[in-house]
């Protein structure tokens, strides 16, 4: 009983791709690469724990296998892959002179990298047909 719970709490269905399962575990490692960039950029707390709450809940869902979160990721992977683009402008052009600012535009780097790859994961083949399953067993289409 506890191991078929742990399973579902660490989304390790056995229907569930490997594709998906890696996906999420990177969308998890590149997300605590984004709390600790925001962390030494000097984020609030309330912006914080917002961000925290619905990047948890779409990673969760993803998990899940709702659809919506998987668009939802995809956007905000685009919308950081932009940010990213522009702070290396800024960067190039020295109007930014932070004390950390080499180190998270490292951390930023790489996590940019992670969600890549996990957004390749997301939309592979065998992740598309489990999704479309998992909408079908609810009902949702």
């Amino acid at each position: 009983m506890f191991n078929s719970l742990f399973k579902k709490f660490t989304g390790q269905d056995n229907d569930k791709p490997k594709q998906v399962a890696t996906a999420v575990m990177l969308l998890y490692i590149g997300f605590i690469l984004s709390m600790i960039t925001d962390w030494l950029d000097g984020i609030g707390i309330i912006p914080f724990l917002v961000v925290f709450i619905v990047i948890t809940a779409v990673i969760t869902a993803i998990s899940a296998g709702k659809k919506w979160a998987r668009i939802l990721i995809l956007l905000f992977v685009i919308f950081n892959l932009i940010s990213f683009g522009f702070n290396i402008a800024q960067l190039l052009s020295h109007s930014v002179k932070e004390k950390f600012t080499n180190l998270v535009m490292v951390l930023y780097g790489i996590e940019i990298v992670i969600e890549l790859i996990a957004l390749r994961l997301l939309f592979s083949k065998p992740a598309n047909i489990w999704f479309n399953e998992q909408r079908e067993m609810r009902g949702d289409v």
